[in-house]
């Protein structure tokens, strides 16, 4: 790359080209530079989200037929633990899916 080929004239310094070969390099190994990075985690959400349902499951279960009073306040820490992670996981899933359909 020629310092004389860009449109304003100004040269480039050794550093600004191996940032900008750098940049193009990184663009080049992208399939799809408009994707957002995929979430870390990415594998773990949807297991931690199974693990979360059977445990609040077997807690009120166990709560309700005890009438045990800490079971039932475990059960109310964990439930709201549970839809945030399951509502993360949906919103995930609809991000990456694709583009909403029109019924939706």
């Amino acid at each position: 790359m020629d310092d004389k080929d860009h449109a304003d004239g100004a040269p480039l310094t050794a550093r600004e080209h191996a940032a900008l070969a750098e940049i193009e390099e990184a663009l080049r190994q992208d399939d799809d530079p408009m994707r957002p990075p995929r979430p870390s985690g990415g594998r773990r959400l949807p297991l931690l989200v199974v693990l979360l349902l059977m445990c609040s499951v077997a807690v009120a279960v166990i709560g309700i037929r005890t009438s045990n009073a800490a079971l039932l306040w475990c059960f109310a820490v964990l439930w709201p633990l549970t839809a945030v992670q399951t509502v993360r996981l949906l919103a995930r899933w609809i991000r990456t899916s694709g583009p909403f359909t029109p019924w939706f």
